[in-house]
């Protein structure tokens, strides 16, 4: 019975490692809102902890709304302090789209954005499959925005959805604290 029950524990522990492994975001080759080059998730840069917004949707008013949403999370978390070298946010609006629109769609997020994100923090994500890009993150595609704690060395960690209300946005910090140093 014991050698059972260690060889059930042993496949479950397999199962649930895959399972950790398995949650990670697609490459995707992209340039900022400042039309730098930029390889998601690769030029994450935080040196403790990103907090890469993403807003995913196969329908561009709830896209759009979504976007709106995480400029109103990063002001927030901005104005409280979080954000600095150590903790980054990144804002992303993962899209399919033809290529010939590409660029005006870059430009046109640049425009939207001015003077609400760092522009070298934020990119549109251009996917064959939004659906494929938020399954392999662990992430469920809904009409929410979504925001994902991942530390320097691209682990994925705990997912957040929602707008920035008040609750949100203590869970999002309360969460964040674990991530940082304490200030001497």
């Amino acid at each position: 019975m014991k050698l059972v029950i260690r060889s059930c524990l042993i496949v479950f522990l397999s199962v649930a490692a895959g399972l950790a492994q398995a949650q990670s975001f697609e490459t995707v080759k992209t340039k900022t809102l400042e039309d730098e080059k930029f390889v998601f998730p690769a030029d994450l840069n935080a040196s403790a902890l990103n907090i890469v917004m993403l807003a995913i949707s196969e329908e561009q008013d709830n896209g759009t709304w979504q976007g709106e949403a995480l400029a109103e999370w990063y002001g927030k978390l901005d104005a409280a302090g979080v954000l600095n070298d150590d903790v980054k946010a990144w804002h992303f609006s993962v899209l399919k789209v033809p290529f010939f629109v590409k660029g005006l769609i870059r430009g046109g997020l640049a425009d939207s954005y001015q003077d609400r994100l760092p522009l070298d923090q934020s990119a549109p994500l251009y996917v064959k499959d939004a659906g494929k890009f938020a399954t392999s993150a662990g992430i469920v595609m809904d009409d929410q925005p979504n925001i994902v704690l991942v530390t320097p060395d691209g682990q994925l960690h705990e997912t957040f959805k929602g707008e920035a209300t008040a609750e949100n946005l203590a869970l999002v910090m309360g969460a964040v604290s674990g991530y940082t140093k304490p200030a001497n």
